[in-house]
């Protein structure tokens, strides 16, 4: 822990928080010009790329990570499927269940996309040692945590004034 003074702690934490939400936001404008570059609306391209980092869902899985009702999810995963980025199977084990897998070869259009980002990156934490890295790795997996929570909580309905 650091021996900051509390005043010095709380003005660092705050450009953290700063530097973070602006972190974010950049983050967020690059994924939106990958998203128009592969002519797809943002909410559709995060949904992607979630279900590929999990491999297969229920429409109802989708609703659940991302929030949405799960008409809306329904009507993504028919654009999606419209155009070749995703495909409805149904379950071995259950048939009457329908899973929602990604398309390989789609997927390969993507990849190309963050290249360039991956290796911004490689570059920007070649500086850092593996104790560095495990750090900032803890934090994110934490401010992941974070969003999720917080991103439910407001998603409850609001209490009546």
């Amino acid at each position: 822990m650091s021996s900051a003074e509390p005043a010095a702690r709380q003005a660092l934490l705050a450009h953290l928080q700063a530097e973070l939400t602006q972190t974010i936001a950049a983050g967020i404008l690059f994924q939106q010009a990958v998203a128009d570059r592969l002519g797809l609306s943002l909410g559709d391209f995060k949904s992607l790329t979630a279900l590929t980092a999990i491999e297969h869902a229920t429409a109802g899985d989708i609703a659940a990570q991302t929030g949405l009702t799960t008409g809306a999810v329904t009507r993504m995963i028919d654009r999606l499927e419209r155009d070749g980025w995703v495909r409805r199977e149904h379950d071995r084990q259950d048939r009457r269940r329908v899973l929602v897998r990604p398309v390989p070869e789609r997927q390969a259009e993507i990849r190309p996309l963050f290249e360039g980002m991956s290796e911004a990156w490689a570059q920007a934490l070649a500086e850092y040692d593996d104790d560095q890295i495990a750090m900032v790795l803890d934090l994110f997996g934490r401010m992941r945590e974070v969003a999720r929570e917080q991103a439910a909580l407001l998603r409850e309905p609001s209490p009546d004034p």
